[in-house]
């Protein structure tokens, strides 16, 4: 009898601990825009430059995202823009890709004691400029911005925030993407390759 209750004793506390233990983060997917056709361009080559530097500093964190939105924006430009031309190159700009997060503030009173709260705002503005040159004197350039804002509860867990992040994160390259594409088409009719 004292051997039973040791060992329901033993797995009890081994479930306890077990309990405790964080879960193991999951791996985000990539985010990709290989379902989408490409935008062809009268290129020879296409190239993309960043000139957003993060700042690794408060109050931006996107340098603490899985899927950083640079890395996105030019995933973006590697699945979606294709050089179908002889001469002449199209340059990607990438401008701005932060993300900054905001404290709100929250309801000092009793209600804010019982109320779980949205604690953090995270705005994103991703930044982009297309700049293409065909080589037989043409130039021409278009610009697209796209903005977003995610809040998180004051509850949230880590794996919560880099869930949040990467919804922000892809939403945000995927107005990029809507609003360039209408952008280009609108703008820099001359350079496509239909």
């Amino acid at each position: 009898m004292n051997l039973t209750r040791r060992i329901m004793v033993a797995a009890g506390m081994t479930m306890l601990i077990a309990g405790c233990t964080p879960a193991p983060p999951r791996a985000q997917p990539d985010i990709t825009f290989a379902d989408r056709p490409p935008i062809r361009l009268n290129v020879a080559r296409i190239d993309v430059v960043q000139r957003y530097q993060p700042t690794l500093s408060d109050p931006y964190v996107e340098h603490l995202f899985d899927t950083p939105p640079s890395d996105a924006i030019r995933q973006w430009a590697n699945d979606r823009l294709s050089a179908r031309g002889a001469t002449g190159t199209a340059t990607l700009i990438i401008q701005d890709a932060s993300v900054a997060e905001e404290q709100l503030a929250r309801d000092p009173g009793l209600r804010g004691l019982v109320t779980i709260e949205q604690s953090e705002r995270y705005a994103a503005r991703f930044a982009v400029r297309l700049e293409v040159n065909d080589g037989a004197g043409r130039t021409g350039s278009a610009d697209v911005v796209a903005e977003r804002t995610n809040t998180v509860p004051e509850n949230a867990s880590l794996s919560k925030r880099e869930e949040v992040w990467f919804d922000l994160t892809e939403k945000t390259v995927r107005d990029l993407d809507a609003r360039f594409e209408q952008e280009i088409t609108r703008g820099l009719p001359q350079f496509l390759v239909r």
